[in-house]
Parts: C-alpha cells; sequence; structure tokens
C-alpha cells in the first residue's frame, strides 16, 4: 500500500463498503467514525480492514448476515420438526430456541380428555433425538392430569400441582386417610413403592400399639419396642411350637405387618437338628452321615436301601418329597447306561455339555430348540458320564470360560454351555475325550 492514500479517495471507497466517514482521514490503520448507511449505526472502522475481500465496515450488519446465511429456513425447518413428530404452530424462532408444537402422535401420553399437550421442543434438541421431539413420546416428561391419576389408582390423591418425578409429592392416603404423606411420583409409580409410610409400616408407633400387634401375632415382648425393622426378643406363645424349650423368637414387627409369622419354628422356616434328623430317616429312608447343615444345603446321607451316598436338601425332601438319586424311578438314572453328549448352537455361537440315559428323547428336545448334536460319549453307568460332565464344565470356568445367555435370558441347562468364539467344537470335544481318558486312568 502506498505511504500517501488521497484522503477523497479513501472516503469514496469507504462509501463504497457501505459505511459514511463523518470525521477527517486518521490515517489507514487508525479507526475512522463513521455512519452504516444499511443500520444507520456508528462504527469505528478502520480503512484497512474494510479494504480487505469479503469484509465490510459495520460489524453488527456483517453479524446478521453471517446469522441469516447460517439460518435454517422457515419450510427446511419444518420438515424437520415434522419428521421428529411434532407439528409446529408459530414461525420458526432459531434453532436453540423454544419452538411451540403440538404432538403429531395419536396416541401421545401427552394428551388428556382429547387436549393436545403443549410441547416446545428446540430444533437442535428434535436433531439429535432418536425417539421423538415430544417430550411426552419420547418419555422425559408426563402430563400433571396423568401423573396424578397414575398415583390415585395406586391408593394416594394428590393434594397438590405435580411438579417432577422426584418431588415430595403432598398427598391424601385413600386407605389410612392420612394427609401427611409427601411420597415422589418415580418411588410411587416408577419405582412400584408404597405411597403411605403410615400402611406401609414405616412410621414408630407407639410401644404400647406395637406391643398389641406383637401378641396378636402370637408373640410376648420380653424387651422394649426397638422399632419396625428392630428384631424384638419375645417368647412364642404357641403350645405346640416345634421350637426350642424357652421358644425364644426375635421377629421384626415390620415383617409381621407384611403377612410373615412372628415366629420362624412356627413357620416351617427353621427346623430343629433332631427333627430335621428323623425327617430324612422317616420320609426319604437316608441316614444322615453329618450334622445338619440347613434347609436349602447339600446333606451327605446314605440311602438304607441300596448303601449308596446321596446329597439331597432337606428342603426337597419335605417340599418335594424326594430321596435316594440312585433308587429313584425318575429323571437321570445314575446306576443306567447313559451319554455324555456335546450340542452346538449357531445363533448363540455356544456349546453345551450334558448327560443323559438312553431313549429319553433329551438330546431331540435340545434340537427342537435349535442345538444341534456334534458327538456323544457312551457309558456303562451315568454315574461316570455325570462326573466327567462336571470335570469338562469346571475345566471350561477355570480357564474363564462364562456361560452364555440368550440376550439376558436363561434357559434350560445354560450353566453347562461355553462360547464358541473362544474353541471350536473340535477342540471342545478333544478336551473331553482327553479328560475322560485322564479320569479313567487315574481310578484304573
Amino acid at each position: 500500500m502506498p505511504r500517501y492514500l488521497d484522503p477523497a479517495k479513501a472516503k469514496a471507497a469507504m462509501i463504497s463498503k457501505g459505511v459514511w466517514p463523518v470525521a477527517g482521514w486518521p490515517g489507514v490503520g487508525k479507526k475512522w467514525l463513521s455512519v452504516c448507511m444499511e443500520c444507520g449505526t456508528f462504527v469505528t472502522p478502520i480503512y484497512r480492514n474494510v479494504m480487505r475481500p469479503g469484509s465490510g465496515g459495520c460489524k453488527p450488519c456483517g453479524r446478521q448476515k453471517s446469522a441469516a446465511a447460517r439460518r435454517t429456513p422457515h419450510d427446511e425447518a419444518v420438515k424437520l420438526m415434522r419428521a421428529a413428530g411434532a407439528e409446529p404452530l408459530e414461525r420458526f424462532p432459531g434453532v436453540d430456541v423454544p419452538w411451540r408444537c403440538h404432538c403429531l402422535n395419536a396416541l401421545c401420553p401427552g394428551l388428556w380428555m382429547g387436549e393436545p399437550a403443549d410441547i416446545r421442543p428446540r430444533l437442535s434438541d428434535a436433531r439429535a433425538s432418536s425417539v421423538s421431539a415430544c417430550k411426552y413420546c419420547a418419555r422425559v416428561a408426563i402430563r400433571p392430569e396423568r401423573a396424578a391419576q397414575q398415583m390415585t389408582e395406586r391408593g394416594v390423591r394428590p393434594l397438590e400441582r405435580y411438579e417432577d418425578a422426584w418431588h415430595q409429592w403432598r398427598c391424601e392416603c385413600l386407605t389410612c386417610g392420612a394427609d401427611d404423606i409427601t411420597p415422589a411420583y418415580a418411588n410411587v409409580v416408577l419405582g412400584g413403592q408404597g405411597g403411605c409410610k403410615h400402611c406401609g409400616g414405616r412410621v414408630k408407633v407407639p410401644e404400647r400399639q406395637a406391643t398389641a400387634e406383637l401378641l396378636a401375632a402370637g408373640a410376648q415382648p420380653l424387651e422394649p419396642y426397638p422399632g419396625v425393622n428392630g428384631r424384638w426378643r419375645s417368647r412364642c406363645l404357641a403350645t405346640d411350637c416345634p421350637g426350642p424349650a424357652d421358644r425364644i423368637i426375635y421377629p421384626r414387627l415390620g415383617w409381621i405387618r407384611r403377612g410373615a409369622q412372628a415366629c420362624k419354628w412356627c413357620a416351617g422356616v427353621i427346623i430343629d437338628p433332631l427333627t430335621a434328623h428323623d425327617i430324612m430317616i422317616s420320609q426319604a429312608g437316608l441316614l444322615p452321615q453329618v450334622p445338619y447343615p440347613g434347609v436349602r444345603e447339600p446333606w451327605e446321607c446314605r440311602c438304607q436301601n441300596c448303601q449308596s451316598t446321596v446329597y439331597p436338601t432337606l428342603g426337597s425332601v419335605t417340599s418335594r418329597s424326594t430321596g435316594c438319586s440312585e433308587c429313584a424311578e425318575y429323571g437321570f438314572q445314575r446306576g443306567k447306561p447313559a451319554l455324555l453328549y456335546l450340542l452346538t448352537h449357531e445363533r448363540l455361537q455356544a456349546a453345551k455339555v450334558g448327560v443323559c440315559n438312553l431313549n429319553t428323547g433329551r438330546i431331540e428336545r435340545h434340537q427342537r430348540r435349535g442345538w444341534v448334536r456334534y458327538d456323544v460319549l457312551p457309558f456303562e453307568a451315568g454315574r461316570d458320564a455325570e462326573v466327567l460332565e462336571k470335570q469338562v464344565v469346571a475345566e471350561w470356568r477355570s480357564q474363564g470360560w462364562r456361560p452364555v445367555l440368550d440376550g439376558r435370558q436363561r434357559y434350560d441347562g445354560w450353566t453347562e454351555t461355553v462360547t464358541l468364539r473362544l474353541a471350536t467344537a473340535s477342540e471342545l470335544w478333544k478336551g473331553i475325550l482327553d479328560l475322560n481318558t485322564l479320569t479313567r486312568t487315574s481310578t484304573a
């Protein structure tokens, strides 16, 4: 740029850019007081900057033009919003400005008594949403009238307007009439919890009332009331209680209110070891070989019929009348010929090991569910096949190979499966044969 510039030519150049200088020429690198010929605003542009290609003299007008160039046209914005499930009710206000619309979904959860919900989505949010521009259809909001109806259906009537899911909502219990409860919508409707703390037994009652409730449940308190969820030392009042001689029990009032029995002995939850011993002998014909481990724990016993050692649980004996698995005429027969099989499933990309007696149809039932038989290994006695099956599964788990689920669903025999992404079916079968050879060698 030349050292000297004619002020008249400089002024003409500024005018051609849309700004009219109103002060004397300051030089090419200094601010020059001017008036924008478009918006009438006083500005102070620098001549050198204004003369650059694509530049202007008024910054406010420049920002507006830049924003207009980036602005989504109204018709295009309407198309985008309709594609997201909402019909605009006013002119497009901007990409990040709430836009008054109504939902196009005929089954919108925001509908109430035929009145559509008033929604105000932003176009930027509608573009990013993969569900709907409507907050009710997207399940991120609920209409206050519907929230009140759902609370009423669950036994508490709201006494104030809905604010949000976690707001402590003052309500009236429709069961006991209490109006000092403040349950949250999220807990009652979404979480499935009770709405009334009085009906739910979460409020500490006077000791006199608690004592009366415990006596009505068949127990005599022996110490002061510890609270609704505290263990309360008491004595069972049932004359035929199968518990110890002192009949001391420790019930919780909260459990009793939910329908549990006060005495664990009368409820059959706890059984005296001597009684359990007698049940195994009289009902199952099994002679225990170790002390009583618990109602759901395997108990080592000897069958008085075939002298086999078996491990039933007391719960299975009392509830399902099971006994010696060797003598049983149903289920897997350990004393009869059996097969150990390996199956594969293409969709699950899984392999499954299992055992069955001959001609039981168990492999065929698996095949009807998509499994394909890879190979089988015959055994003269089912107990040998069962031992090998347990060794195979233990070997898989020791290598960190986890069972395969169908999505998140369990299915018959899923605990004996392994993924085929870690080993092929031929490799798994070779491992089974090697384990069988090793087992036979060690027992020979």
